[in-house]
């Protein structure tokens, strides 16, 4: 017997209860801004931001705008795009803000991945990145459009 494959096609849309936290980050992004939060007790930095401490259990406190650069944890090729992503191949990065305590998950785009070649020499471990923000911002994660890599003096990589 031969497996089989069948299209499927979902289009859903539904409205989100962002609540306090997420929205005020949500806006912070309009204002091409950064939002993250800290835990009172043991300081550490969220971004995204939470209500709650992960570790402490306790409310989050202090808001702090980061910078929009920062640094590829861990990243996953995507060979092939999809509606509203950006033109593959293109890396999908867990980023270290500076400053944060958290990863931030985001499209890393001006990457030349080769396929013949090992995809950690076009994106190495420790690489540095930068937001780049959306012409037109909406209060969505997608007003950051993607993040680009950058050298030691924060000038932009040519891919």
């Amino acid at each position: 017997m031969t497996a089989r494959t069948q299209a499927v096609h979902w289009d859903l849309h539904y409205d989100i209860h962002l609540g306090a936290t997420w929205s005020r980050f949500m806006e912070g992004l309009q204002e091409q801004k950064i939002l993250g939060n800290s835990c009172p007790d043991c300081d550490r930095v969220f971004v995204p931001p939470q209500a709650y401490c992960e570790s402490c259990f306790v409310p989050t406190g202090e808001w702090v705008e980061l910078p929009t650069e920062g640094t590829v944890e861990v990243f996953t090729v995507a060979w092939h795009g999809f509606r509203g992503s950006p033109e593959p191949p293109y890396a999908v990065g867990a980023i270290r803000l500076d400053g944060a305590s958290t990863l931030l998950m985001h499209w890393v785009v001006g990457v030349d991945f080769d396929p013949s070649k090992d995809v950690r020499e076009a994106l190495p471990f420790g690489t540095r990145v930068r937001a780049q923000w959306s012409p037109e911002r909406t209060g969505q994660i997608l007003d950051i459009a993607h993040f680009v890599p950058v050298d030691d003096e924060g000038t932009v990589q040519a891919s």
